[in-house]
């Protein structure tokens, strides 16, 4: 994983603002988890963190310090935030860990609370919804998503995202697929191709560092229906 990818995804799963409060949010965050995990985990987390959030969170040697109380209380202790705002931060650096690494979220899963394991769902603070004026993809409900459904062109899917399988000659996929990376750039969000065969294409939409469907995803599908149907009548 990349060090600022990693932060970035932190503070939109957070709702942070300043990349200062990710990168300490996401410190005391790592800290904690190494504080609290055992010593086999603790190494995988270090395996897979890059080396400089592992050198700030004392991930990069030596046993980790005798803890006293939970990981939610060591956040806030070495934060100075309230204890609400230090649980988002730690939830948000656990999904973002488990979205890129698959053996870290099993081991995550494992040894944490239930509270506090990974879901694969977002991890957003309380005023979330004033977010989209700041300029954060906002998350959709299950109601906006079927009714998206309703619209849109053999998506399936629910809030943790949309998928439509594209069939046409290989040809044509090239064509689209082609057309969907210029859609791409103009929206300003990106469709997860989950499988290329010579006759289908399968892509998912939704904002991969939330875990979620967003109002720009359904923007992007609805881009994709465009595209598909004018490369299938020959466009």
């Amino acid at each position: 994983m990349r060090h600022q990818e990693f932060l970035g995804g932190v503070a939109l799963r957070a709702g942070l603002e300043r990349t200062d409060d990710a990168r300490e949010g996401a410190t005391a965050a790592l800290a904690a988890l190494a504080d609290h995990l055992p010593t086999d985990d603790r190494g995988a987390l270090a395996d897979a963190l890059p080396t400089l959030l592992a050198r700030e969170a004392g991930l990069d040697g030596g046993p980790p310090p005798a803890t006293t109380g939970s990981p939610v209380e060591t956040v806030a202790r070495r934060t100075g935030w309230p204890p609400e705002r230090a649980r988002y931060v730690l939830v948000a650096v656990v999904e973002e860990l488990a979205a890129e690494d698959t053996d870290l979220r099993d081991r995550l899963r494992r040894a944490l609370p239930y509270d506090l394991r990974p879901t694969g769902g977002p991890a957003l603070p309380p005023d979330a919804p004033a977010a989209g004026a700041e300029g954060r993809p906002q998350p959709v409900d299950e109601d906006t998503v079927a009714r998206a459904l309703r619209r849109l062109t053999d998506w399936e899917g629910d809030v943790t995202g949309i998928v439509r399988t594209i069939v046409l000659p290989a040809e044509r996929l090239d064509l689209v697929l082609d057309r969907v990376h210029g859609v791409e750039r103009e929206v300003g969000q990106r469709a997860r191709v989950l499988e290329r065969t010579p006759t289908s294409l399968t892509l998912r939409a939704r904002t991969e560092s939330l875990a979620v469907v967003t109002e720009v995803d359904l923007a992007l599908a609805a881009r994709i229906d465009d595209v598909v149907a004018s490369v299938g009548s020959g466009g």
